[in-house]
């Protein structure tokens, strides 16, 4: 049975779980790739890789047969365009505040005549041995580009930068949203007005037929956020998940 497209995936009625990596190495891009969870996001914001890390770590996570995402330093075209060239499945942007932002995004992850994504060699290598051609046709289906909404000023927005045409879905960073939105008075993405700000998120998204994406951190959370209507979740950090796996572990050994 073929796999289905990352874009087929999230168009099925159950969520899909991911991990998020943020140490590198290629031995350790393919160990998040053999948990039991569909897909590896690689954070090259705030975790410690570079393009010459991702472009092997990407690879091998879709050598387990697992979807492969990238959170991109920023929201810059080059960045964006060496991340789907490393062959990843999605790319998530940061610090999408506008539809001008959103339509940026799109430019530089879209070939024409949707965008004016650059030609690039690295990743025909890593979708099914595409010939130029048959992956020139696919790939705006392919791959996905996905703004993140973390500011008030994109909540504000958010109707216009769901509405840029070529945009693939939108993903919550719920501590930075929950700063914004509280005037740098709170990081507690469980408060009142959190919740309302993702629910307004998973409405809008709903709404524009677009795959709305959050952070979890803990089961509680994320049961949450699916009953809101979140397609794609993460479960966890590496580190936390590791940590968690030990914490549990000396629990249950010291369990009289």
């Amino acid at each position: 049975m073929t796999k289905p497209s990352l874009r087929e995936r999230l168009g099925q009625s159950e969520p899909l779980f991911f991990s998020w990596c943020s140490l590198p190495g290629v031995l350790h891009a393919e160990a998040m790739g053999r948990l039991p969870l569909e897909a590896v996001c690689i954070d090259m914001q705030h975790g410690l890789m570079g393009f010459s890390d991702i472009a092997a770590m990407v690879p091998a996570i879709n050598g387990q047969g697992k979807y492969s995402i990238v959170r991109s330093l920023w929201n810059d075209p080059g960045l964006i365009g060496q991340a789907l060239d490393t062959g990843a499945h999605m790319v998530i942007a940061p610090m999408v505040n506008t539809a001008k932002d959103a339509a940026s995004l799109v430019r530089a992850g879209k070939y024409v005549p949707m965008g004016q994504r650059s030609w690039g060699s690295y990743a025909l290598t890593q979708h099914g041995g595409l010939s130029k051609e048959q992956y020139l046709k696919a790939a705006n289906s392919l791959t996905m580009v996905i703004a993140m909404v973390e500011t008030q000023e994109a909540l504000d927005n958010l109707d216009a930068i769901c509405g840029t045409e070529g945009l693939d879905g939108i993903f919550v960073g719920p501590n930075d949203l929950t700063i914004s939105i509280s005037n740098g008075t709170r990081i507690d993405a469980t408060h009142e007005q959190s919740q309302k700000a993702f629910a307004k998120v998973a409405e809008t998204t709903k709404k524009h037929g677009l795959p709305a994406g959050i952070f979890g951190g803990n089961p509680a959370f994320v049961r949450n956020a699916v009953a809101m209507g979140y397609k794609f979740i993460c479960s966890n950090a590496d580190t936390t998940l590791m940590h968690d796996g030990a914490t549990a572990f000396l629990a249950a050994v010291r369990a009289k």
